[in-house]
């Protein structure tokens, strides 16, 4: 289930994207700000540790993408023991994607166009909102 701060039907739409993951052994996925406030959440998060990651490649990716003259940062891929982490820029909001470590990365990024489209009248909201 999908829970937010936001209105059901963004919830909604972020929940039906969701199934362009239904072969991938999914964990759960966010949506923040650029500051890290979560905005819609989905699948269990056993700790604040995605939240904090996802404020962290907020806040430092356009920063060294900019500096090494590499242009926008679209995606940021994290390998973990026990996780694989996707984080997808969206600005002024953040997809993170969380899956099992043995997860397939390239299914994981295929999804995340199918994702960021159904996020965007709550990106353009934020838009304007700041």
């Amino acid at each position: 289930a999908c829970s937010t701060r936001m209105s059901e039907a963004h919830a909604g739409a972020f929940e039906a994207s969701l199934q362009a993951l239904q072969h991938v052994p999914f964990q759960a996925a966010l949506v923040t700000d650029n500051e890290g406030v979560v905005l819609l959440r989905a699948g269990e998060i056993a700790d604040g540790s995605l939240q904090r990651m996802a404020a962290t490649y907020a806040q430092s990716s356009e920063h060294v993408a900019t500096k090494l003259g590499m242009g926008k940062n679209r995606t940021v891929t994290a390998t973990y023991e026990n996780a694989v982490v996707v984080h997808a820029s969206c600005a002024p909001l953040v997809l993170t994607l969380m899956a099992d470590a043995q997860a397939n990365i390239g299914l994981l990024l295929d999804a995340v166009p199918t994702i960021t489209a159904a996020l965007e009248p709550l990106r353009l909201a934020a838009e304007v909102a700041a």
